[in-house]
């Protein structure tokens, strides 16, 4: 989901020049403010002040990843500029936080607050990769995401769902399906075994993986079977079988759907009896 912000591009220097010289200058740090300020600007999104909060942030710390990320809004890059400035931004994550930081918080890394804006940066690294077809580099990034924190507290696992089904990977899917059980109590995950059972040739598996997904939750069906679109708007959040949870369950498997249309195509077959 995106939010379409005013460039604020400052004079002739991108964004990508600008934190190249912020972060080459002998600056002094101020870790604390820069990253308070951060959190004021989220109190103030889609606001000029957001803007001006984020660009102080940036002064005050040239190496805050929150607020180089945040300012991609107003000066949104494109395609292969944006995915070389967040590899960027995750090589500077890792060098605040230190090798000793990965070592020991590793399995419970969302548990401490400064490793979050690196994580931040990494999951909308993954997610541009995925946008842009690199799907196999996108696996890799959410796997180590979930190497790092398998409670997965930002759902990583869902996209990287979709992007094993996307690859036909059924041995990743399935390991996804083990390690977090969802399918009866998960649009997400439900819909995923649908195609799952489908791509393994297992037929009345899949008619069977079905029924249950449709009744799990009646609304998913409009939009995976192409009845309902999505709003421009995208739901924050969800709760277990809402219209909410429908629209996003269907907005993050959708690239696999599509990747599949055989599949898609028996599945709204299906659908129609």
């Amino acid at each position: 989901m995106s939010m379409e912000c005013e460039d604020k591009t400052v004079g002739s220097e991108s964004l990508p020049q600008r934190m190249e010289r912020l972060t080459g200058a002998a600056v002094k740090r101020n870790v604390r403010k820069a990253q308070d300020l951060v959190y004021d600007s989220w109190e103030a999104a889609d606001s000029d002040e957001e803007f001006e909060l984020l660009t102080k942030a940036v002064e005050l710390d040239p190496r805050n990843v929150d607020a180089w990320l945040g300012l991609t809004r107003f000066e949104p890059l494109e395609g292969v500029e944006e995915i070389a400035f967040l590899r960027r931004l995750i090589a500077l994550g890792e060098k605040n936080l230190g090798k000793k930081v990965f070592k020991e918080a590793k399995g419970i890394f969302w548990g401490y607050f400064e490793t979050r804006p690196y994580m931040r940066a990494r999951a909308r690294l993954a997610f541009r990769l995925m946008e842009s077809g690199r799907l196999e580099e996108s696996a890799a990034e959410h796997e180590g995401m979930l190497e790092l924190n398998p409670n997965d507290n930002q759902g990583v696992r869902y996209g990287l769902m979709a992007l094993y089904l996307a690859l036909n990977n059924l041995d990743g899917a399935n390991r996804l399906f083990r390690e977090y059980d969802e399918r009866e109590h998960g649009a997400m995950f439900a819909w995923a075994y649908v195609m799952e059972r489908f791509l393994a040739g297992d037929t009345g598996g899949a008619i069977q993986a079905l029924a249950v997904a449709r009744k799990q939750n009646v609304h998913a069906e409009a939009y995976f079977a192409g009845l309902k679109r999505l709003p421009k708007r995208m739901p924050g959040s969800y709760s277990r079988g809402s219209k909410e949870e429908a629209m996003i369950a269907w907005e993050i498997m959708r690239p696999a759907w599509k990747k599949h249309p055989e599949a898609h195509a028996w599945m709204i077959g299906q659908c129609e009896k």
